[in-house]
């Protein structure tokens, strides 16, 4: 995934000026690798690094780790919503050849609970997509409160799924055995008491 250049230029001062800790550099000249126009316009501005509005070359390496720690969340929140949404997608395709057969195993109306796996599977994958994108429109971390928020959200509204049939509204995860969406409620009321607990924390912290 590729870091955002606002993060890269808080970490030039320390780059440039030789001091910088073998990740920040390993970090730096990745980017340089992947922009090589950047890279010369910031070598360029040598040692002022005034054009590129950052402030003049000093070591803090306390601002070096907050810049690298914040690159790594950024770069960790996407690799795995991303990871996660590839494979709720590809899901969705999972097959197997039965009597010369190709049986698609989600949609399949021969196996039990069929209809409840493909909404719920298409639900995730939607779910992960957004997120992920949401997330790499960000230059900065997601709050572990805002994180939890979207999963208890995403879940809530999974145990509510539902179809109309003769009717008659039929709640997908609570037809038949019941199990399987009472586990998935009692889920996301965890999820949201965490939520909760974060965002108060959250809110302690920055007060």
């Amino acid at each position: 995934m590729k870091i955002e250049r606002e993060v890269i230029v808080d970490l030039l001062p320390a780059y440039f000026s030789g001091e910088s800790s073998a990740a920040t550099r390993a970090l730096v000249e990745d980017y340089f690798r992947e922009n090589p126009d950047f890279e010369k316009f910031a070598r360029s501005a040598g040692g002022a690094l005034e054009s590129l509005k950052v402030p003049p070359p000093r070591l803090d390496p306390e601002k070096e780790k907050l810049a690298l720690e914040r690159a790594r969340l950024v770069t960790e929140t996407r690799s795995s919503f991303f990871w996660l949404a590839v494979i709720s997608t590809l899901m969705l395709f999972l097959f197997r050849i039965q009597n010369g057969k190709v049986i698609w195993i989600v949609w399949s109306a021969s196996d039990s609970g069929s209809g409840v796996r493909g909404p719920v599977f298409i639900a995730m994958a939607v779910f992960f997509w957004l997120f992920y994108f949401y997330a790499r429109s960000r230059t900065t971390p997601l709050p572990a409160h805002t994180k939890f928020l979207w999963m208890a959200t995403f879940y809530s509204l999974l145990a509510g799924l539902f179809k109309i049939e003769n009717h008659k509204i039929v709640w997908l995860l609570f037809r038949g055995d019941p199990s399987g969406g009472i586990f998935l409620l009692a889920f996301a009321l965890a999820l949201w008491c965490i939520y909760f607990i974060q965002r108060w924390q959250f809110k302690r912290t920055n007060i």
